[in-house]
């Protein structure tokens, strides 16, 4: 009997540590999924950022060769005119 009755406790002892941490480990894994969770929404709240920065720089990239073009087509009349007063 004694071994029967030893092993009840340990099964008590068992079933009680189960009940007492089982919901500690839920409330753990619930915290972990909900800041991955908010972790992912920032993540794509900071790419969504990066990539409107992108098309910006990448407009403001070609603006900025249009303006070159139009100033190197003035440099280049510039250039023309005083060469006509020069050569006079």
């Amino acid at each position: 009997m004694a071994n029967g009755n030893g092993n009840a406790i340990a099964n008590a002892a068992d079933h009680a540590l189960v009940r007492t941490f089982t919901p500690l480990i839920v409330a753990a894994l619930m915290a972990l999924v909900g800041w991955l969770f908010s972790s992912v929404l920032d993540l794509e709240e900071n790419i969504q950022q990066n990539n409107i920065h992108i098309q910006h720089l990448h407009t403001a990239e070609e603006e900025f060769g249009k303006t070159l073009s139009k100033m190197q087509d003035t440099l280049t009349d510039i250039r023309i005119q005083v060469g006509r007063f020069t050569a006079h």
